[in-house]
C-alpha cells in the first residue's frame, strides 16, 4: 500500500509504467472534471472509474481484495475513510467473484484508518485489503477516481 499526495508520485512509478499513466489520468480527471464512468488509461488493460456517491458508515462496509488488479484512488471532492490491512490470514466473507474481480472479507479490529482527500493517492496491492467509501465524520458527497492496473 501506498499513500501520499499526487505531487511526489514520481517517487514511486517510473514514467513509462501503467501506474504513471494511471497517476496522470487522476490529473487529467479532476482538471478537465471529467462525467461519471468508466474509461481506458494507457492501454495494456488499465481503466479507470470515475463516480460521484455518499460515503457510509464504517460499520455496514467490508475489506476487499483484487486478484487481477491494483487500485490507485483518489478524491476529486470530499473526504472518505479507507479502512486498509494485510489481506494474508483475514477471514473470507464472500467467496471470490472472477468476473469482478473482488473478495471480501470479514472486518477485522486491527484495519488502520487512512483519510483520503483530494491531492492525495492510495495505491492498494492485492495483498492489501482495503474498506473504500466510509465516511469521514458523517456522510458526504465524494467524486472519486479509481484506476484499475493489471498485475
Amino acid at each position: 500500500m501506498i499513500m501520499d499526495k499526487i505531487e511526489n508520485a514520481g517517487r514511486y512509478f517510473s514514467p513509462d509504467s501503467p501506474m504513471a499513466a494511471g497517476i496522470e489520468f487522476v490529473r487529467r480527471a479532476a482538471r478537465e472534471d471529467l462525467p461519471d464512468g468508466r474509461y481506458e488509461v494507457g492501454g495494456e488493460g488499465a481503466y479507470a472509474t470515475v463516480q460521484t456517491y455518499l460515503t457510509e458508515s464504517a460499520k455496514g462496509k467490508r475489506p476487499e481484495t483484487h486478484r487481477k488488479y491494483a487500485d490507485i484512488q483518489a478524491l476529486i471532492k470530499g473526504r472518505e475513510i479507507i479502512g486498509w490491512l494485510p489481506a494474508k490470514g483475514l477471514e473470507k466473507e464472500k467467496e471470490y467473484d472472477p468476473e469482478r474481480d473482488v473478495e471480501f472479507h470479514k472486518n477485522s479490529a486491527d484495519e488502520t484508518r487512512l483519510l483520503l482527500k483530494p491531492g492525495l493517492f492510495a495505491v492498494f496491492y492485492p495483498a492489501d485489503a482495503h474498506k473504500p467509501g466510509c465516511s469521514a465524520a458523517s456522510p458526504e458527497v465524494v467524486r472519486k477516481v479509481v484506476v484499475k492496473i493489471p498485475v
